[in-house]
């Protein structure tokens, strides 16, 4: 069997490195080259759900050593001054043994060890944009993973449904002082949430949500600027030392492309199946679930005969609607909810922090939501 990926983030390389443990052919390919895929400067949060993924497929052990844990994760609302602390001791007992709640990863550490994984595979071959050699082969299925704004999408047969927020994220790395070890920071506030992931002890990636118009503005100025304006948002502990990277700008929006019902062998998996506000992290962790029930799918399969192959597809759609929508519901309504300045919400904002605080029971459900997905208990 011949499978082909087009797009080799983290999503089409672990697709490809999942698919080959079955014996099919994976075909590789991206725009970019592998240089330009590993040199980016991005941070990923990752989640029970995802460390049992990559277990599964024998690759925690080599990026172990790149993750960084953190064990508390503080959430606070701006405009009411109320705030939680969630800890390992909130987790439930199968999963709180590991004393972590999420790890942090950079993208280049990332990559680098997938890339090193495929070039151990003979049966995945990549090629960049510069390379034709795939073109004569004819393949069993295609894999699309170029996320939400993919050109290819719009020359096939999908429904794209997507939804703006008119906000974009500045992602950056600062060195501090002063802040509490192993602790990732989520704040509500009435522009956006910020993000705040430890990157060591003295290091942390700032994911930082607003208006378009306003993340241009924070972007187009100087760094002394943005620090000092970031100074007034982060916790009193935190003393912003330097912008320790470049500063990236990325649109924000929820998006879910489905197939229209027809015979053509296309998936799409990751961020161009689906993206989520990046609020909670869960953007990555959705990703690789699709990469797992792809798997799973075929696996199941005892020969891949045509049949099989046809309603592949519409297996994979079905299996991931609810981890998928659960998370949508989830994401929005918490923007929804927080990302405003509306007097009737404030007692409700109140109130919701007042029972986090008062009930051990309510902190563990959003925290192993968030940790382990709907779909956890499924990921052998």
């Amino acid at each position: 069997m011949n499978f082909k990926i087009v797009g080799s983030g983290p999503t089409g390389i672990l697709l490809a490195i999942t698919l080959s443990k079955l014996n099919f052919n994976i075909y590789l390919t991206d725009l970019l080259t592998r240089e330009k895929l590993i040199n980016k400067n991005k941070t990923y949060a990752i989640t029970h759900s995802t460390r049992k993924i990559l277990v599964k497929f024998n690759l925690w052990d080599k990026l172990n050593s790149y993750l960084y844990k953190f064990d508390s994760l503080s959430i606070s609302d701006s405009v009411t001054k109320d705030y939680t602390i969630l800890t390992t001791s909130d987790l439930d007992k199968d999963i709180s043994s590991l004393d972590t709640i999420g790890w942090v990863v950079k993208h280049t550490d990332l990559m680098n060890v997938f890339f090193d994984e495929i070039d151990k595979v003979d049966k995945i071959f990549f090629q960049s944009s510069l390379d034709s050699s795939f073109d004569d082969i004819n393949f069993d299925y295609k894999f699309i993973s170029t996320g939400a704004n993919s050109n290819f999408k719009k020359n096939k047969n999908f429904i794209n449904i997507r939804k703006s927020y008119n906000q974009s994220c500045l992602t950056f790395e600062v060195l501090i002082r002063g802040n509490i070890p192993r602790r990732a920071y989520e704040i509500f506030r009435k522009e956006g949430p910020l993000a705040l992931l430890p990157l060591d002890e003295n290091r942390y990636q700032i994911i930082w949500t607003a208006s378009t118009s306003k993340s241009i503005d924070r972007l187009n100025s100087s760094k002394c600027f943005l620090l000092d304006n970031l100074s007034t948002i982060v916790p009193d502990n935190f003393k912003l030392y330097q912008i320790n990277s470049e500063i990236n700008i990325f649109p924000v929006s929820l998006s879910l492309s489905l197939p229209i019902f027809n015979s053509k062998k296309v998936v799409l998996v990751g961020d161009s199946f689906h993206t989520f506000h990046p609020v909670g992290g869960q953007g990555l962790n959705t990703c690789w679930r699709d990469v797992n029930d792809i798997f799973d799918i075929f696996a199941k399969n005892e020969t891949t005969t045509n049949k099989a192959l046809n309603v592949f597809k519409y297996k994979y759609y079905f299996k991931r609607s609810l981890d998928i929508i659960s998370t949508i519901v989830l994401t929005d309504s918490l923007i929804k909810f927080f990302a405003n300045n509306f007097i009737i919400l404030i007692p409700l904002r109140k109130i919701s922090f007042l029972l986090l605080n008062k009930f051990i029971l309510i902190r563990r459900i959003v925290l192993n939501h968030m940790t382990k997905s709907l779909t956890f208990s499924a990921i052998k």
